[in-house]
Formats: structure tokens, sequence, C-alpha cells
């Protein structure tokens, strides 16, 4: 397992909770969608993209916040909380990440609506070690 397929289940189990999929026949809805992208997409890159942004497959956008460094000078480099946006769907989801000093995620903190809390590890190449 890696981070990849942490970012993925993390998608595929909050999917249910954070937003309600679209029917994908009705054209006039997504049209919707890709305007909001458009009108949306400067406040989530103020609110929270002032460390970059990305686009990713399936209309997705994902906004990085500014690294806050780590209070020693160990591996670990610092935290970055990063939102996704799917313009399609209008679903959102967010998660805080912990980076090492090449810039590898390392941790992984979704934040989730039902109050649980889960952190998943990885190692310096991004094997998945375990998760608390």
């Amino acid at each position: 397992m890696t981070v990849g397929d942490v970012h993925y289940r993390i998608d595929a189990a909050s999917s249910g909770v954070w937003c309600r999929p679209e029917p994908a026949a009705d054209q006039h809805r997504l049209l919707e969608r890709q305007i909001d992208r458009a009108f949306f997409g400067p406040f989530f890159r103020e609110k929270y993209g002032s460390g970059g942004d990305k686009g990713l497959e399936n209309c997705r956008i994902r906004y990085y916040g500014p690294i806050h460094p780590a209070s020693d000078a160990g591996e670990l480099a610092g935290r970055r909380y990063v939102h996704e946006f799917n313009t399609v769907t209008g679903c959102t989801r967010g998660w805080h990440e912990i980076l090492d000093r090449m810039g590898n995620v390392r941790q992984v903190r979704p934040e989730r609506h039902n109050g649980t809390a889960r952190t998943y590890q990885f190692d310096r190449i991004g094997r998945y070690k375990g998760s608390w």
C-alpha cells in the first residue's frame, strides 16, 4: 500500500459522507459544476492553496497549504494542510500531511465529519507502515 492508495481509500470511504454524487445523465448539472469551478477556483486557491495547486484526473483540483516547519531538526520537515475539490460533483475533502526533508509524505491524517481521527504512516519510500 502506498500514499496514493490511502488517498484513494480515504476518498472512497468518505465519499458518502462528504457529498452526494450528481447523476451522470444530467448534463445541465455538469455544466453548472464546470461553472462552479471557474467561480470557486479563486476562492479555494486563496483560502487553501497558498502552497500551490495541482489539477488531477476526474476534474479534481488539489490545493496545498504552506508547510509549517517541524519544531526540531530531525527527519521530518513539517506539516501542511491539503484540500481537494471535485469540480464535477462538488465534493470536498481535506487532510493533514507530514513531509520529510526530501518532500515525501510520511503521515496522512484525514478530516472526517463523524469525529473519528486516524493517522496513516509511511516509510521513506512510500510503503504503508501502519495506522493509529
